[in-house]
């Protein structure tokens, strides 16, 4: 299990749009995929698929705050994706709405460190950027101060947490079936 060290900032479709060009020409952009995710309860296990990938991620911690437990397994083709989502509804795991994200990944160096900045587009949720970090062990005072000061460097602030759970809570609400 690694810790995720992160922050999340939303960004209007404009700040999206000119973060996107700045981050291209600027950064060197490691991943780009759609993601489709759900997330079931109790706790939190995702489900994810894209063209590029199948994968469990089991996430211990509170999604707005600045570190929690990830562990990501990975899973071998959409049979065995399908499987373990069958199975998660036997155990009595409740599926949230699911969603899709536009994502593009790009490493930024600080510090001495290596971060990710995650530029996401969520379907009928948000545009959100993300700086994270991914340690064994749980050394957020060490990074939480980098990621704000990357955020900083791009212009943004932090989404307080607070704020963050209650558009989470309205996007499940909006999104029932």
């Amino acid at each position: 299990m690694m810790h995720e060290i992160e922050l999340k900032a939303l960004l209007t479709e404009g700040q999206y749009s000119n973060i996107s060009k700045k981050l291209v020409s600027e950064l060197k952009l490691i991943n780009k995929e759609t993601v489709h995710t759900t997330r079931y309860r109790p706790g939190d296990i995702r489900l994810r698929f894209s063209d590029k990938m199948f994968e469990m991620v089991e996430k211990q911690g509170d999604p707005t705050h600045g570190s929690r437990k990830e562990k990501v397994t990975k899973i071998k083709n959409r049979e065995a994706f399908e499987f373990k989502k069958t199975e998660l509804e036997k155990k009595g795991y409740k599926a949230d709405p699911s969603w899709i994200t536009h994502k593009q990944e790009f490493i930024y160096q600080y510090n001495g460190f290596e971060y990710t900045i995650c530029l996401q587009h969520t379907e009928n949720f948000a545009y959100i950027l993300e700086v994270e970090f991914m340690s064994k062990e749980k050394d957020n005072g060490l990074h939480e101060p980098n990621i704000r000061a990357i955020m900083l460097k791009l212009g943004l602030e932090p989404i307080v947490p607070e704020d963050f759970n209650r558009k989470i809570q309205e996007y499940i609400e909006a999104n029932k079936k």
